[in-house]
């Protein structure tokens, strides 16, 4: 794609948020039909094909046969992961910052959480436990079952952006430095354990005590180490 055409695209992009914004489309709206894009913004249909193109890409609409191009429901991970697919490459420091997003958010929603999680909800996050140490025994790693337990706590909130964020942040860190952790994950199967715990003997204050014990791993607090607090 020419320079000027790569120009013309991105404004095309921001045109069409401008007019998403006028007419107040919702998601499961369509956008106008290419051809009136491209008259209405004085551009060729190829540059209005290709800022759809990339707004498929990035979770903002899709193109459904027989319809058009349909807006979608707002999602952040989208975002998020977009950005952080170009951004987080080598960079270790945003990685780790990322880690202190995620501490902050769990512990600023647990007391939500907390009174919003059902006895089929706990149930649940037993059953990820009891994996998570067979995983461990097994080979060393948990990660999957990790964001399991952890999304699973905050489920019930039915916080949309919330979950969207988490999912995010997860989708970098089930993938980051494996191998560093894996000697340092002992600990963090007894710390699992606590959380499930306070929550089936209904204990609040346990509860907020496992899950700050919980990210007090160097994980959270350094830069430079994954080591358990029980190390």
């Amino acid at each position: 794609m020419a320079a000027r055409d790569q120009k013309l695209y991105l404004q095309v992009m921001r045109q069409i948020h401008e007019l998403v914004l006028d007419r107040q489309l919702k998601p499961g709206d369509l956008l106008p039909p290419e051809q009136t894009l491209a008259a209405d913004f004085h551009v060729s249909r190829n540059v209005v094909r290709e800022a759809i193109k990339s707004m498929e890409v990035m979770g903002i609409v899709r193109a459904v046969a027989g319809r058009g191009t349909e807006l979608l429901p707002f999602r952040m991970d989208y975002f998020l992961q977009g950005m952080l697919f170009f951004r987080v490459p080598g960079n270790e420091r945003a990685v780790r910052q990322m880690f202190d997003v995620r501490k902050n958010l769990e512990l600023s929603y647990m007391r939500q959480a907390f009174y919003a999680l059902t006895r089929e909800d706990i149930l649940h996050l037993r059953e990820v436990v009891d994996r998570i140490r067979v995983s461990y025994e097994e080979e060393g790693l948990f990660a999957d079952l990790d964001r399991e337990f952890h999304l699973s706590l905050f489920r019930p909130l039915k916080n949309e952006v919330l979950d969207s964020l988490m999912n995010a942040i997860w989708e970098v860190d089930v993938r980051f430095q494996l191998e560093q952790k894996r000697p340092h994950l002992a600990g963090s199967v007894a710390k699992h354990e606590a959380i499930v715990k306070a929550l089936e003997e209904y204990d609040f204050i346990a509860f907020a005590k496992a899950m700050e014990y919980h990210f007090s791993s160097g994980k959270y607090t350094r830069d430079d180490s994954y080591m358990e607090e029980t190390e």
